[in-house]
């Protein structure tokens, strides 16, 4: 029997002598009644520990969510750090390259004119001019720059 108010109020029972219930049917309806009432009462107490669970559940998938969501920040924290730092790095390489490719071009178009006025010396050209004296190499100079790539040798 299931507890309900339909289910009482379609219950019959016996009269005896005018008023009076049979006390049998009685007795038997009253233990129908409270099986069905501990019935119930087992239900409702399985569905109380299956809503603790999914309580207990539902935190725990939130506190996770939420250390994910920590780690996830810290991740891309360090990440715009390292990438910042990266940056700065390759900026001062890009610096020191260009510092180097200007001394570069200004070596070469030294030597150029060193080997144009040693050619109109030689070929007595008269065009010819001396080398301006911030130009003459002197005993033991070089002008050679002093950031030449590796394997790059001055003679």
């Amino acid at each position: 029997m299931v507890l309900t108010k339909e289910a009482i109020d379609a219950v019959k029972l016996t009269r005896k002598f005018g008023k009076c219930y049979d006390a049998r049917e009685v007795d038997i309806l009253l233990d129908e009644i409270a099986a069905a009432a501990d019935e119930q009462c087992r239900e409702v107490e399985q569905l109380r520990s299956v809503q603790e669970e999914c309580i207990q559940i539902k935190n725990q998938i939130s506190e996770t969510l939420l250390s994910a969501q920590k780690v996830a920040a810290d991740l891309i924290e360090q990440t715009k750090k390292e990438c910042a730092h990266e940056q700065a790095v390759l900026q001062h390489q890009k610096t020191l390259l260009q510092e180097e490719i200007t001394s570069l071009e200004q070596y070469k178009i030294l030597t150029l004119n060193r080997i144009r006025n040693e050619i109109g010396k030689l070929l007595g050209d008269p065009e010819y001019m001396e080398m301006p004296p911030q130009y003459e190499v002197k005993n033991n100079e070089t002008d050679c720059p002093g950031n030449l790539p590796e394997g790059i040798e001055c003679k």
